[in-house]
């Protein structure tokens, strides 16, 4: 997206057909869809033996999967988001070898990239096309003006959609254009969600926008869905590929902060599970090491876009991290702001979290881009409910609490290290503090007295249980989406032993070459596999049965 305060400007109220509370409309549907068979249990799975993974009696579990045309034309069944959602999806634009186009050539070529993908926008739309799968009624009634090209003194060309919000409002999008936020670089893509108030409307949008980028790049140039280009010799200051979620219709802005104070207590959570920059200079930071199917790589960082980006995320200095609010007032943001370290909220916004964007929306910034589709929504359900959770809390009372900038800090320091393998360590946190506030926070954040956590991987499978009554009760739990997150952590993958995410799975082709005595550059793979895992929204690399702990799925 542009800056906030230019998309301030563009935000307009309308009234227009549709609209209202979602949510509450489709929750008979929902439970009509719930009725079938979600899942079937197979194979008991001996976990007892390795100390990485919690929870007991681990089973096969078969997630009723139906093919994604079948999905997104079955909208009576879709699955509702209890906030809106929209993803701003960073991808490197390069050559064959990974060279990045000429800043002048590509100011011209983007602003033709651009005009086609309007075009071609406008034909998947209002005429249908072959190569695209037809739009649902619900998403094109939702389109209120046909999609149109403007210029914007950072983006350049951009295409813009106007899309419906509840409550009768609408906002336009620049869906498809160049990162304004870099000003001197013209070769990161930037693909932005219209808002969705369904999963399977988010996934649409996803989904069509990487295939309209594929139609409209010239054969020369390629879409390359990872967080640090793998050829590039060495990082450049602000090139680097994030997911951005914007999440938004929050009843009140004491839940919106809430469920920011949520999100922030999770974000090592979150890097974790999305590190997926582990390559610069067609080579890892260290050797690729593998032990029982493990892919351990301890000196390997699996997040080099956040090692290396520093000024415009949040930082490491528990002194200067995102504070803990208790409301948005001006004072309250004025704190955030002399915490860290910034004169004005436009300044400010550049942050792991953000509560306050013009849009009325929390922006989550941390996530490294990642390779499929289908990751990227399973990492926009768990934030959606992680601020169900903040909801449900504040319903009964009870605040939020805070984990501490200390905790969070360091363990963010450590997950963008190690991801998953990284050691979890509380900083001046005591389970008793937390417990104050919410015992069952403070049981799963640090684990019982007799078993504290030891590893991030094993913090995310708190966290999981943390908010598996969420996850099911938002029928999440079983979606295909989901999936390659629980994978993650409890397994099972074909090729490899949990932990393991995108980052690993970079690292593991990078190590099946050189063992194979093939050049270990893995950018043809990552271009092949960009393309491969947004044609179906259900396709990622995590490929496996999953298997889950009773704990899961009780």
């Amino acid at each position: 997206m542009a800056k906030d305060k230019k998309k301030k400007k563009q935000k307009k109220a309308k009234k227009s057909k549709g609209g209202g509370d979602i949510f509450a409309q489709t929750k008979a549907q929902k439970g009509k869809a719930r009725a079938g068979a979600w899942y079937t249990l197979g194979n008991s799975i001996d976990r007892s033996h390795d100390q990485l993974f919690l929870g007991t009696d681990y089973r096969e579990v078969y997630i009723n999967e139906r093919p994604w045309p079948e999905m997104l034309a079955d909208v009576e069944y879709w699955t509702p988001l209890p906030f809106t959602h929209g993803i701003e999806m960073e991808l490197i634009i390069a050559d064959d070898n990974g060279n990045y186009p000429p800043g002048d050539e590509m100011v011209f070529r983007m602003k033709e990239i651009v005009k086609d993908s309007i075009k071609i926008m406008d034909q998947i739309l209002y005429e249908g096309r072959s190569d695209f799968l037809p739009v649902p009624d619900y998403i094109r009634q939702k389109v209120l003006a046909r999609p149109w090209g403007r210029d914007d003194i950072e983006k350049g060309y951009a295409m813009d959609i106007r899309y419906q919000l509840p409550n009768d409002a609408y906002v336009d999008i620049d869906t498809f254009a160049r990162d304004g936020n870099v000003t001197a670089i013209t070769y990161i893509l930037e693909l932005v969600t219209p808002p969705a108030e369904f999963v399977e409307e988010l996934a649409y949008w996803a989904s069509t926008l990487f295939l309209l980028a594929k139609a409209t790049l010239p054969k020369d140039l390629h879409i390359i869905a990872s967080a640090i280009n793998p050829a590039t010799r060495e990082y450049m200051r602000g090139v680097s590929q994030a997911d951005h979620s914007h999440i938004g219709t929050f009843e009140s802005e004491l839940e919106k902060v809430q469920a920011y104070c949520m999100i922030r207590n999770f974000i090592p959570h979150i890097i974790a599970l999305t590190c997926n920059s582990p390559i610069l200079n067609n080579k890892p930071t260290d050797v690729v090491k593998i032990i029982n199917n493990r892919i351990t790589a301890p000196n390997c960082v699996r997040s080099l876009r956040l090692k290396y980006n520093t000024t415009m995320l949040s930082g490491n200095d528990p002194q200067h991290y995102i504070p803990y609010l208790t409301d948005l007032s001006e004072n309250s943001i004025n704190y955030f702001l002399q915490t860290v370290q910034k004169a004005s909220l436009e300044d400010g916004r550049f942050q792991d979290v953000f509560p306050a964007t013009d849009f009325g929306t929390i922006e989550v910034r941390i996530s490294d881009a990642q390779i499929s589709i289908c990751r990227r929504i399973g990492v926009a359900l768990l934030i959606q409910a992680m601020c169900y959770k903040a909801r449900k809390l504040l319903k009964k009372g009870v605040w939020v609490p805070d984990a501490g900038s200390a905790t969070i800090a360091y363990n963010r320091k450590a997950a963008i290290e190690r991801g998953l393998i990284a050691l979890f360590r509380p900083q001046n946190l005591t389970r008793e503090h937390l417990a104050k506030y919410d015992r069952e926070f403070a049981e799963q954040y640090l684990g019982p007295a007799n078993q504290p956590i030891r590893y991030m991987m094993q913090a995310v499978q708190r966290m999981f249980f943390y908010l598996k009554d969420e996850l099911k009760e938002l029928g999440f739990l079983y979606s295909p989406f989901l999936k390659p997150l629980l994978q993650s952590v409890f397994g099972s993958v074909s090729y490899a032993e949990p932990p393991i995410t995108e980052a690993e799975y970079q690292l593991s082709l990078y190590d099946y070459k050189l063992k194979n005595g093939e050049n270990p550059n893995i950018l043809y793979d990552l271009i092949y596999f960009t393309i491969q895992y947004c044609q179906d929204p259900l396709n990622n690399p995590l490929t496996g049965v999953l298997t889950l702990p009773k704990e899961m799925r009780d």
